[in-house]
Parts: structure tokens; sequence; C-alpha cells
């Protein structure tokens, strides 16, 4: 169970990683405009923290990621990871200002991926020959 740990480490740091960059990304100017970006990123404007923190959390969850298919098979850390679809959006939905507005659909596909994650993690009985 060692790896489950590590790949619900991973899901908490790239569910938090994406927040971090959305809020970053609403902060800074467009990427359109990439001279202003490279001016803004430069002179330390707000957001470039959370861009720089958000980076470091992806990379924390590689890290993380790593040690888990080290300890458990890809089949059951890859549903795992799924979960940062849900923490991710109860987060947008709860957190002030982001504007997110919940919808009946979207919590049918979080209890879909927590019905798939079940499904794939429910125990195995085999049967005596």
């Amino acid at each position: 169970m060692k790896g489950a740990f590590w790949a619900l480490c991973s899901v908490v740091l790239v569910s938090g990683a994406q927040l971090l960059l959305r809020s970053a990304m609403m902060a800074l100017p467009p990427v359109a405009e990439p001279i202003a970006l490279l001016r803004a990123l430069q002179h330390y404007a707000p957001g470039s923290g959370m861009l720089l923190l958000g980076l470091s959390g992806y990379v924390a969850s590689m890290g993380c990621w790593y040690l888990a298919l080290h300890r458990m098979a890809l089949s059951k850390a890859y549903a795992l990871l799924s979960l940062s679809y849900i923490l991710v959006w109860i987060a947008a939905i709860a957190l002030p200002g982001w504007n997110d507005s919940f919808s009946w659909t979207g919590l049918a596909g979080v209890g879909l991926i927590i019905a798939g994650v079940l499904v794939i993690f429910r125990p195995v009985v085999q049967k005596a020959k």
C-alpha cells in the first residue's frame, strides 16, 4: 500500500498545481503577448510566484508518481490519478472568486470517476479449485 500513498500524494500535489497555475494565469498578462508575459515574470508581477509554485508542484508530483510506479501496477496508480479531476472540480466550485458553477452533469461525471476507481480497486476473489 506504500504505492497508493505515493500515488495519492501525487494526486494532491498535481491538483494543487492546477489550481495555482489557473490563479497565475488569471493574474499574469495573456500568453498572446509574449513580451508582456516575459516582462511580468522578470519583475515578479502578481502571479509570478503562483506560477513558480504551480510548476514546482508538478515537479514534486512527478517525484511522487515515480515512487508510486515503483510500488504498484500502472493500471491501479493511473486510476488513482483520476481523483485529481474530482479535487480540482470541487475546489473550482468552492473557492471564492473563481466563478465556476455547480452542474448536475459535472456531479454525474464525478460519480462515474468514483465508480470507476472503486471497480478497479475492488478485491479480487479467487475461486478454490
